[in-house]
């Protein structure tokens, strides 16, 4: 078994997508002998969205990368490089690793998306999450710092922070060192953290499939800010009970989400967004409506019904 110890870089990353600029590894043996270890610079493209957009980042830190910006842009682009790093990083015989690397798994699937090229397809496991449980930390720790002080402030003199591939030997160092005060064998170790490993076009599908929930929920979140009633609204329906509430998780579901809408409009319901002035609370599915109740601290006196249930009643 091969370990392929990787870490990318970037020009910039607008709208959540990376242009790449640089691929560095370090391909080590399962005893962690260095077979082979390179970093790639590459150009991140021409254009205006390809530029270099590394400092004065607002919430973010400057990065200083390892070469003149010039440098990069007289290398060949990412596609000169794929054919080498895809047979890199899909030969059976090798496992991945990243550190942080939802970030490295989404700039090279865009990558390969960008050039038209069939995304790589490769197991990685995440350094990071190897790290925290280690130390049973919570939160995230940067490369740098958990190399110090996992594997010793010694190991990284060498080492160029955001060259990527000294970035990829940080993460053997913490990697190897890990086993050996775990005294535990790597595959012992991988097998064990199966919570650190994940499929590249599985990760990918399913930050995808995130990210279209997450622009549903804020669309059906704005949607239902613009009907809502006032209190004296709420207050006047009372007693004729029709005041609605709906769920945020079918808030997420828009098809849905304007059905119910629709309906509630056509019987002369309003909307609320008050437990204590909801006569019906309308939840996605049972096991919503579970959540729901479990969160209760008081008893609704509203009746819950999921989506189906409403529709059941509403015919």
């Amino acid at each position: 078994m091969k370990y392929l110890f990787f870490d990318i870089e970037c020009s910039n990353c607008f709208n959540g997508v990376g242009k790449m600029c640089e691929f560095g590894y370090v391909l080590t043996d399962d005893n962690f002998n260095t077979l082979k270890a390179d970093d790639i610079p590459m150009s991140p493209g021409k254009g205006r969205g390809s530029k270099f957009n590394l400092k004065g980042r607002k919430y973010e830190k400057d990065l200083e990368l390892a070469y003149e910006y010039e440098f990069y842009f007289e290398q060949p682009e990412f596609n000169h490089f794929y054919k080498q790093i895809k047979s890199l990083m899909e030969d059976p015989d090798t496992i991945c690793f990243a550190y942080s690397m939802n970030n490295d798994i989404a700039h090279l699937y865009h990558a390969c998306k960008r050039y038209g090229l069939e995304p790589i397809k490769y197991t990685c496991y995440d350094v990071q999450q190897f790290v925290a449980a280690y130390l049973d930390k919570k939160g995230q720790m940067s490369l740098h710092n958990a190399c110090k002080e996992i594997v010793g402030p010694s190991a990284i003199v060498q080492l160029h922070e955001h060259l990527s591939r000294d970035d990829a030997q940080m993460e053997k160092l913490i990697f190897e060192t890990i086993c050996m005060f775990s005294k535990k064998k790597p595959q012992e170790l991988l097998e064990e953290s199966k919570f650190a490993r994940v499929d590249s076009i599985k990760h990918m599908s399913q930050r995808a499939e995130r990210h279209k929930r997450k622009k549903m929920k804020e669309e059906g979140h704005k949607l239902y800010r613009t009907l809502l009633a006032s209190e004296e609204e709420l207050d006047f329906a009372e007693s004729k009970g029709k005041r609605y509430n709906i769920s945020g998780e079918l808030k997420c579901h828009l098809p849905e989400l304007n059905n119910v809408v629709e309906i509630i409009k056509s019987r002369g319901g309003i909307f609320s967004n008050h437990l204590s002035k909801t006569d019906y609370f309308i939840v996605f599915d049972e096991k919503n409506k579970e959540e729901i109740i479990n969160t209760l601290e008081t008893p609704l006196e509203g009746e819950i019904l999921t989506y189906q249930e409403f529709l059941d009643l509403t015919k």
